[in-house]
């Protein structure tokens, strides 16, 4: 994995002074001339919606609920029955368990406190399928060289405590070796809905496969919980749904997965709050289903995406840094509710596009938009494909005739196919998916995109936030990109880069934009403002590489005003005659390039 520098959009990139008075909005007539003046046209009208599914439709299928028992990792301990682990052997006193060798298998409901340590041993549950046991780890070390040191075959719900101010440790061989009719892959691995709780410590080392492992819904509510993993280090094929606790996740596959082939409504994650820092070579959290961030700190390196959906990802809150990616926020349908959010990304920072299929998924290849070398993903067992869609959606994406033919590629260097998205690879062609957006409502958005900064197959929606796009180099790429409307109602945008595939917002927007492509391309560190008539300064912006295009809106900016944009050794005075000024051949919509007389 290549490392790359933590975007430093904050501090030392962007220096935004906002000090406009407000106004209303007014219509203007169409203007159209050449050189270094601007080509402006009038909205077309006063009223704009989005047209797309609120995304509290997506949410409504990602189970937030947590149960009071979830939460609570309180237990009795004089009325626990204690397993004492020692070396190669175990001892208890009590209903429910029996020993056999290094064996310990719980059978019946009720709480079971853990202590010692099993050089090569583990638990079983096998209780009935309306028990709930309780397995508290009070300084509990477990080794199982071929399954799972703790291993839930029946029950109907498993709470692992992490007792407060103990450090426990689980691990594993190097192979597995089935013992039922049920395939163990993880250090600790359950058939049945699991729940890790309490304030201990755990560590977690899987030389096999995964870490954390629950063929229904994974939940966790507190720990401090560690996790090296050859595959997956927290999976849950329903949901996996994390209300709390602080997580280090290093991994050679995907970090946090959630899969669910039968049901298109499962395989969701869900976060609502805890401390992360990833490192994996694969996706760091990856759906089948919805993503929803509802807050939680993130650092994330990632040699994939470092937020994938098959369907939504949804960011209501939180603090995300990705330091670095492939691509940061991926999924058919991306939205931006709030939160911080920082994404250095070696190709799209933001991208939107339906999944790909199974057999298109096998058909992978290593490179990506631009030519951008995408690292080889290693094999990942688990649930890996993409949950079917609709007859509709398949038809309309699968048709052999909107196929590139024989010696076609699609923008970018990207070997041929459809717009669809999987191991990093989406958009690209001009068709526009009505199902596929980005939507920005609010929060704090910093891209540092190697492709495009923002990448919708479909459309692009703003209406609140503030967004600060550093795009690509390439002319092959922009900071936005989209095949369908690029709408902005409210919030701030500054978005710059490569002046080749530029494009800024669309004339059915309400707020005042700006997109123009520079004569020359400008140095990295030289320094963007925008300037009133009375030479206030309103605007300025350092971007950390070279750029050619800069596209600007605010809700500050008023038409009939004029302003004088300064871009390194570049001057121009904008007058903004309609609610989008351009100096490009066509301004918005799909395929939009530059005027080559302006370059």
């Amino acid at each position: 994995m290549v490392k790359r520098k933590l975007f430093r959009g904050k501090a030392a990139a962007l220096v935004l002074i906002m000090a406009l008075a407000s106004t209303s909005i007014s219509g203007c007539k169409s203007q159209t001339s050449t050189g270094n003046t601007v080509v402006t046209q009038s909205a077309q009208s006063d009223s704009v919606t989005d047209g797309t599914t609120d995304s509290s439709t997506a949410e409504a299928a990602v189970d937030k609920d947590f149960t009071d028992r979830d939460k609570d990792g309180s237990f009795d301990e004089s009325s626990a029955i204690k397993i004492n682990l020692n070396s190669d052997k175990a001892e208890a006193e009590g209903d429910g368990v029996s020993i056999s060798g290094s064996t310990v298998t719980i059978s019946k409901e009720g709480t079971y406190m853990v202590s010692g340590t099993l050089d090569n041993g583990q638990i079983i549950v096998d209780a009935a399928d309306t028990d709930k046991v309780q397995i508290v780890l009070a300084d509990a070390g477990i080794n199982c060289e071929t399954s799972a040191a703790i291993y839930v075959k029946s029950a109907d719900k498993v709470f692992v405590t992490l007792a407060e101010g103990t450090t426990n440790k689980l691990s594993g061989g190097t192979k597995y070796i089935d013992t039922d009719d049920n395939t163990v892959d993880g250090v600790i691995f359950s058939k049945e809905d699991l729940t890790v709780n309490g304030s201990g410590s755990l560590e977690v080392n899987a030389n096999y496969k995964h870490g954390i492992v629950s063929k229904d819904t994974l939940a966790i509510t507190g720990g401090n919980i560690s996790v090296n993993a050859v595959s997956q280090c927290l999976a849950g094929k329903d949901e996996v749904k994390i209300l709390d606790g602080t997580f280090l996740l290093t991994t050679s596959g995907k970090a946090v997965k959630s899969s669910n082939e039968d049901d298109t409504s499962l395989g969701n994650i869900y976060v609502a709050g805890g401390t992360f820092t990833v490192n994996s070579k694969d996706d760091s959290f990856h759906a089948s289903g919805t993503i929803v961030i509802d807050g939680g700190t993130f650092t994330v390196e990632s040699g994939d995406d470092a937020f994938h959906a098959d369907q939504e990802v949804v960011v209501n809150n939180g603090t995300i840094t990705v330091t670095s990616c492939y691509e940061g926020l991926e999924a058919y349908r991306v939205s931006v509710n709030g939160g911080e959010i920082s994404i250095q990304a070696s190709d799209d920072g933001i991208n939107a596009a339906q999944p790909k299929s199974a057999s298109e998924e096998g058909d992978d290849t290593s490179q990506g938009d631009s030519g951008k070398e995408k690292p080889e993903m290693p094999p990942d067992d688990q649930e890996n494909g993409t949950a079917p869609r609709s007859e509709e959606n398949q038809s309309a994406t699968q048709s052999d005739e909107n196929l590139p033919q024989e010696g076609q590629q699609r923008r970018g260097g990207r070997p041929g196919g459809k717009g669809v998205m999987g191991r990093g690879q989406m958009g690209g062609n001009m068709e526009n998916d009505t199902n596929a957006y980005i939507k920005i409502t609010g929060g704090t958005l910093y891209v540092d995109g190697g492709g495009d900064g923002l990448d919708s197959n479909g459309s692009l929606f703003i209406s609140g936030g503030m967004v600060y796009v550093t795009g690509p180099v390439s002319d092959g790429d922009g900071a936005i990109d989209y095949n369908g409307e690029g709408i902005i109602t409210d919030g701030t945008v500054i978005a710059v880069g490569s002046s080749g595939m530029a494009q800024g917002f669309g004339d059915s927007s309400t707020q005042c934009s700006v997109l123009y492509n520079l004569t020359a391309q400008q140095e990295a560190g030289t320094v963007i403002t925008l300037k009133d008539k009375e030479g206030n300064e309103l605007i300025s912006f350092t971007p950390e590489k070279k750029y050619s295009s800069v596209v600007i809106s605010s809700p500050k900016l008023q038409t009939g005003s004029t302003y004088t944009l300064t871009a390194g050794s570049e001057q121009t005075e904008l007058t903004l005659e309609s609610i989008v000024t351009s100096n490009a051949d066509r301004k918005g919509g799909r395929g939009s390039m530059p005027n080559r007389n302006n370059r």
